[in-house]
């Protein structure tokens, strides 16, 4: 990304009731994408499936669909071991986290 690229906004609109488990929710997808990428490059599949699955899960709940999605993107590619498109969706995985913006409703 150049200097004066902008990350994309991604706005998810969650329940004002959600709004103090929010920020451990982030932080646990954060720390998700940490070991995922750890994980990929130890070519470890089956706890990439596992993690994934945890966060497929997890997305849904907060209103996230799109973590949802990854995360089943994730499980599916690390069952086939595609180490190609695991790549791909964590990366898409950690650039949809850094551009969150939540509504509170």
């Amino acid at each position: 990304m150049g200097e004066n690229e902008e990350v994309e906004k991604n706005i998810v609109h969650v329940d004002e009731d959600l709004k103090e488990l929010i920020p451990m929710f982030l932080e646990n997808r954060r720390q998700n994408i940490e070991d995922l990428q750890k994980l990929l490059a130890e070519k470890n599949y089956e706890e990439i499936e596992k993690l994934g699955h945890k966060i497929k899960g997890s997305g849904g709940g907060y209103g996230f669909d799109r973590v949802t999605e990854l995360g089943r993107d994730i499980e599916e590619a690390a069952a086939a071991e595609d180490h190609s498109s695991l790549q791909k969706s964590i990366e898409e995985l950690a650039e949809y986290m850094e551009g969150v913006e939540i509504v509170y409703e």
